[in-house]
């Protein structure tokens, strides 16, 4: 429909081109500028230009709808057509299955190898059931008649009637299901016979003989507009379903039918997934009485018929007829209303042009919410509102598409849950062997919705009494009940468990003797749990109970055979998944073993490498340290000395520059300012990389150190007293809150203490940096430094935690923390060494852990683990 509204865009833009309305404004504007000319001149053209305008207008606005209000109320015939075809042929065809189904129970195997006497009542039963069956007939496996029962005529028994050439004998047991011809039973009513194919070897054959006067009722029921009319054509063209009965006994022959050609030779796929969202099967053909129809089809498979629903012409244009006539009433009222507001209209006509041309334009563009404001009451404002009607009808069109979408989706997705349920229990026992809550779990959900119960609970059994390891749906105060353990005694169902393999059934627990007997379990589940009808299945490993499985029903209503096989099924899968966790366990606990012994080996060879690793890096930083220091130290030198010459030059020769003009004085001051400030840089650099090799020399000397038991308590508050003062030494005017917690309790650990105080030196170092630096940041006023202290005793560990109040550190360079020479101190201000050496003599010398956390702008947090059975803890970040 966008299409149709782009043409329409493209065609009025043409026209009014070509007439050269969309400039007349600006040609009016230029005409007040100059002089006026006659009205009456003016007047005659416009006349002339707006009744060839109008007309033509008028008639394309006519046309168009015309055209759209054709296909629109044939699009909609159609499809009311069409759903009223499907809805027969589904219908038809659920009467057909129906029926098939019925006669299908007959034929199964340990029916179809009964006595006659067997097969007699439940051919008797069959027809009570199904009154469209009206007569039922057994052929043996040669084909010949054995049994008949009908309703008109009394039974025959053992005929011997021969079948076995006819195609209801061959092609029944060729294809399981035959379908005769319709015929007319009696003369007056259609009938069909279903051959159906007996189970088991050398069964023979079930023909029924069906009245298919439903089907007559089916189509003498629909109604289509006032004259329109549904029929049926069976697979030979022959009228088998008509509302005009006299039609069908006349066994009326439309195979030669337009509509009947094309419908035959373009079957339709009924299996097809989507097939009520295709495209209807329309066309215009030719009545029975020769008048033309719209016709659309439906097919009914098996037994291959065409449900064809169809409509006069005549009636299904007759809405169009009256457009026709108001358009060509409107055509003449205009070219009249024309000849005497030409002036006005004229004026008039091109700012709704314009808008209905950029509505046009929006509404191709699919913007399907915009609407054309046009008042002016004329045909413009006509085929505005078509435009709109268009657009909402597309609008909700679409709306009503996604909802059914959903809808279908939806159902296939309960569909597919219904059918994956067991597979799915299947897969948790697969992926879960050595954890047992997830798969009684998932397993109780789906044996209470595919048994649909309301509760289940899983008992295992210890010997002596019963312990809940998993419930489902259960009451809070049954829940608390079940989870106590109950001993065998309480029940008689658990009696009856322990004792038998089979499950116990119960239909109505509140009538049950154990109930009126006073059972603790019985009262709970009735009255607590609201339980009425339940079933237990035992769970039994060879001849040894190990649990059940238990649901009920809130309501007495027995649960089917197949109901408490899958349960069993369920519970089967239950001792499986419990054997298997207890050889896992054993498994796991060897494996456990066996990876401890593995890892304190590992831990031992790679404290040996990394000991050689760090010796030998220790050598080489030693002897690149050394070797840099000596030219570094010259570059120290001789950049502060040529910083001295550089003042001594300038006093010297200050009186002669004083001679020269004042541009030259300028830029020998600039000049021997430049070269003092880069001076300056390269011994402030120099300072900084002798800091550096400093830090590498202290890094070479390694993390060995002897290690003696000391009060860690003591350590640290020696450690933390050193760094204060010598902060305050360094700066004046620093000063930070301290804030101890240590554990009096804590026990001597060994360490090396030597090397402990280098790590807390740096830890409580940069502690004090960051709690100053937010404070300088913050002014100074509102931020008060302050450096937390604390150790605890874990047991297996001892444990040290330096928090600071300071800026804190990003998320993103946590994970360098640790890295050689990565620092977040500006540059000058840091090596990046600290951090990296404290590492090294945490986790490598001591088999310990340090971890890092911290909230940008608000806090950093260092926590130390130390293990008191040399074992290593591993590294946080």
């Amino acid at each position: 429909m966008s299409d149709a509204v782009r043409k329409f865009s493209l065609t009025g833009r043409l026209i009014l081109g070509r007439f050269r309305l969309l400039g007349s404004r600006h040609r009016l504007r230029t005409d007040q500028t100059g002089l006026r000319r006659p009205r009456g001149q003016l007047f005659r053209k416009y006349v002339s230009l707006f009744m060839g305008l109008i007309s033509l207008v008028m008639l394309i606005n006519g046309a168009l709808d015309f055209w759209f209000s054709y296909r629109e109320n044939r699009a909609a015939l159609v499809l009311i057509q069409q759903d009223k075809a499907d809805a027969v042929a589904q219908r038809i065809a659920e009467f057909i299955k129906q029926i098939e189904g019925q006669i299908g129970w007959t034929t199964h195997a340990q029916r179809a190898t009964g006595s006659l006497e067997l097969r007699r009542r439940d051919y008797a039963r069959l027809q009570r059931q199904v009154p469209a069956i009206t007569e039922l007939t057994q052929l043996d496996s040669s084909g010949k008649e054995q049994l008949r029962v009908s309703r008109f005529a009394t039974e025959v028994v053992g005929s011997g009637a021969d079948y076995s050439r006819e195609p209801i004998f061959t092609e029944a047991l060729a294809d399981g299901v035959w379908f005769s011809p319709v015929q007319f039973c009696k003369n007056s009513e259609p009938c069909m016979k279903i051959a159906t194919a007996l189970s088991g070897r050398d069964a023979g054959a079930a023909i029924a003989e069906v009245n298919l006067k439903p089907i007559w009722d089916m189509i003498t029921a629909l109604k289509i507009g006032q004259d329109g009319y549904a029929s049926i054509i069976d697979r030979r063209g022959r009228l088998i379903a008509h509302p005009d009965t006299s039609l069908v006994l006349r066994d009326a022959d439309l195979s030669a039918a337009p509509q009947v050609i094309a419908a035959r030779a373009k079957p339709v796929d009924i299996k097809a997934p989507d097939r009520q969202s295709a495209a209807p099967k329309v066309m215009i053909g030719k009545g029975i009485d020769g008048q033309s129809v719209l016709s659309v089809h439906a097919a009914i498979d098996p037994p291959g018929w065409l449900v064809f629903v169809e409509v006069p012409l005549q009636e299904a244009l007759g809405p169009l007829y009256g457009s026709g006539l108001r358009t060509a009433a409107l055509l003449a009222f205009g070219l009249g209303l024309a000849a005497l507001a030409a002036l006005v209209l004229a004026r008039r006509m091109v700012v709704p042009i314009r808008l209905m041309q950029a509505g046009a334009a929006r509404l191709g563009a699919g913007e399907l919410n915009r609407r054309i404001e046009i008042h002016t009451g004329d045909e413009l404002e006509g085929l505005a509102e078509e435009f709109n009607r268009m657009a909402g009808d597309l609008q909700k069109f679409y709306a009503d598409l996604e909802k059914k979408v959903e809808e279908r989706t939806a159902e296939l997705k309960e569909a597919l849950d219904q059918q994956t349920a067991t597979a799915e229990v299947l897969q948790v026992v697969n992926s879960s062997p050595g954890n047992l809550a997830p798969v009684f779990d998932v397993m109780l959900e789906k044996a209470v919705r595919l048994c649909e119960a309301v509760c289940g609970i899983l008992w295992s059994y210890d010997g002596a009494s019963f312990h809940a390891t998993a419930l489902f749906g259960a009451p809070p105060r049954f829940a608390e009940f079940a989870r106590r353990p109950i001993e065998i005694g309480d029940s008689a169902a658990l009696v009856d468990i322990a004792r038998c393999r089979q499950a116990v059934h119960v239909t109505d627990l509140a009538a049950s003797d154990a109930y009126r007997a006073g059972s603790p379990l019985h009262r709970a589940i009735v009255d607590l749990g609201g339980a009425r009808t339940g079933v237990a299945v035992p769970l039994r490993k060879e001849d040894t109970l190990i649990g059940t499985i238990v649901i009920y029903r809130q309501e007495v209503r027995p649960f089917s055979d197949k109901q408490i096989a899958l349960l069993e099924n369920f519970a089967a899968q239950a001792v499986v998944a419990m054997e298997n966790a207890r050889l896992l366990d054993g498994i796991r606990a060897a494996r456990d073993a066996a990876e401890a012994a593995l890892h304190e080996l590992k831990a031992a060879q790679a404290n040996l490498i990394q000991a050689e690793k760090m010796a030998s890096l220790g050598q080489l930083t030693a002897g690149i340290a050394h070797e840099i220091k000596n030219p570094l130290n010259f570059v120290n030198n001789f950049a502060g000395l040529s910083v001295e010459l550089l003042d001594e030059l300038k006093e010297s020769a200050d009186p002669g520059i004083a001679t020269l003009d004042e541009d030259t004085r300028a830029e020998i001051g600039e000049t021997i300012h430049m070269l003092t400030g880069n001076l300056e840089k390269i011994a402030e650099h120099g300072r900084r990389a002798d800091g550096i090799v400093k830090s590498m020399l202290e890094h070479s000397r390694g993390v060995s150190g002897e290690r003696r038991e000391v009060d860690l308590n003591a350590l640290v508050e020696e450690a933390l007293n050193l760094a204060y003062h010598g902060a305050r030494a360094q700066d004046a005017n620093f000063n930070i809150t301290l804030d101890r917690d240590l554990d009096p309790a804590i026990a001597p650990i060994e360490l090396a203490p030597q090397e402990m105080t280098r790590v807390f030196l740096n830890l409580f170092g940069n502690g004090f940096y960051a709690a100053t630096e937010r404070a300088r940041g913050n002014g100074g006023a509102a931020h008060r430094p302050i450096l937390q202290v604390s150790t605890h005793d874990l047991g297996y560990a001892a444990e040290i935690r330096v928090r600071d109040n300071g800026t804190g550190i990003p998320p993103a360079i946590r994970g360098q923390l640790f890295q050689p020479f990565f620092t977040t101190k500006p540059t000058g201000e840091g090596t990046g060494l600290g951090l990296s050496i404290s590492y090294d003599i945490i986790t490598q010398q001591h088999g310990g852990s340090i971890e890092v956390d911290s909230e940008p702008g608000e806090f950093t947090e260092f926590t130390i683990r130390l293990p008191r059975n040399g074992q290593t803890a591993g590294r946080g970040a």
